[in-house]
């Protein structure tokens, strides 16, 4: 009886690590959900936006909230938020951008319509 035991046990462990040999879980990436708002209080944060997200992409419909996605550091960000505060966001003077990363755009060619 004991060795019946013995072999279904090893049996169901061979079974079991087989079905599992092949899973490959791949590499972890860590994601997180903040608001605009909040995501303009890091200023890395703030330029990786610059870089990754096109406006005219971005606010195409009409929507009540829009969302992009930003990798910045080992993070992708989820950031959301209003139109008008997306808007606000693309047209506001970077802050001591002596790398020139910001957008060139933002006062003398408007990126939307009604603007001014």
């Amino acid at each position: 009886m004991k060795a019946t035991k013995i072999v279904m046990f090893i049996a169901l462990f061979a079974f079991v690590s087989t079905a599992y040999a092949d899973v490959d879980p791949g590499p972890q990436t860590f994601s997180v959900k903040i608001s605009l708002k909040a995501a303009k209080q890091d200023r890395g944060l703030v330029h990786a936006i610059y870089q990754q997200v096109d406006p005219r992409v971005l606010l195409q419909n009409d929507q009540i909230l829009y969302f992009a996605k930003v990798k910045y550091g080992k993070v992708v960000y989820v950031i959301f938020g209003k139109y008008r505060e997306w808007k606000r966001f693309f047209y506001m003077d970077p802050i001591d951008d002596p790398a020139g990363k910001a957008p060139k755009n933002y006062n003398d060619q408007p990126l939307f319509k009604s603007a001014k």
